[in-house]
C-alpha cells in the first residue's frame, strides 16, 4: 500500500469519527434528555468505528509488512484507547437515559405521574458524558489527521485533501468522510449550545 493510500485510510477513519461527533451534537440538549434509541444509535456507530480500527490493525499485522505500513498500524493503535474512553462516556450516558426512561414509565404506570420529572440531574450527567466523549473524539480526530498529513508525501498532500473533500459528496447514499483540513473547525460543545 502506498503512502498516499495509507494517508487516505487514516483520513477516512478521522472523517467517520468527525461525523459521529456531529451526530452526538445533534442530540437533544438540556433541558431535554435524548431518547435511548437516539443515543444507542450513536453507541453502535462508535462500536463500528472501533471494530473497523481493530480489524485494520489485525489485517495490517498479518504477514510481512514494510516499515511504512507498520507506522500506520501504530497510528491506528494510538486511537484505540481514546475510542474506548469515548465508549465509556457514551455508555454512562446510555445507562443514565435508560434509568430515567424506566423510572418515568414506572411513575406513569403507578399513577404517580404529575407531569413533572426531576430531570435536572440526568440532563447534567448526560450532557457531561456527551461533552467528554466529544472532547476525546476530537483529540483522536486531530491525531489521525496530523498523522495522515505527515504520512502522505508532500506532493500528494493536496491530492489527499481533494480526495477527502470529494468523498464527502452525499449523493451516492454511501457513508463518506466529511471534508478534511489540517485544522478542522471546532463546533460549539453541547454545553455551550444549550446556554
Amino acid at each position: 500500500m502506498t503512502s498516499i493510500s495509507q494517508a487516505l485510510a487514516l483520513y477516512d477513519v478521522a472523517s467517520q469519527i468527525e461525523r459521529l461527533r456531529l451526530q452526538l451534537r445533534a442530540l437533544p440538549s438540556a433541558p431535554t434528555v435524548p431518547s435511548l434509541t437516539e443515543l444507542s444509535s450513536q453507541v453502535h456507530t462508535l462500536a463500528g468505528i472501533t471494530t473497523t480500527v481493530s480489524e485494520e490493525i489485525n489485517r495490517r499485522l498479518s504477514g510481512h509488512r514494510p516499515v511504512e505500513e507498520l507506522r500506520t498500524v501504530e497510528r491506528y493503535s494510538d486511537i484505540l484507547a481514546p475510542l474506548g474512553e469515548a465508549m465509556t462516556e457514551l455508555g454512562r450516558a446510555q445507562a443514565e437515559v435508560a434509568f430515567f426512561e424506566v423510572n418515568t414509565e414506572v411513575m406513569q404506570s403507578n399513577s404517580m405521574w404529575n407531569g413533572i420529572h426531576p430531570i435536572q440531574q440526568p440532563c447534567e450527567i448526560v450532557t457531561g458524558c456527551l461533552d467528554a466523549a466529544d472532547e476525546i473524539l476530537g483529540a483522536a480526530t486531530s491525531e489521525l489527521q496530523a498523522a495522515a498529513t505527515k504520512l502522505a508525501p508532500p506532493q500528494a498532500r493536496g491530492q489527499a485533501n481533494v480526495h477527502a473533500r470529494s468523498s464527502a459528496d452525499p449523493g451516492s447514499g454511501q457513508p463518506h468522510p466529511t471534508p478534511v483540513t489540517s485544522t478542522p473547525p471546532t463546533a460549539p460543545s453541547r454545553a455551550a449550545k444549550g446556554r
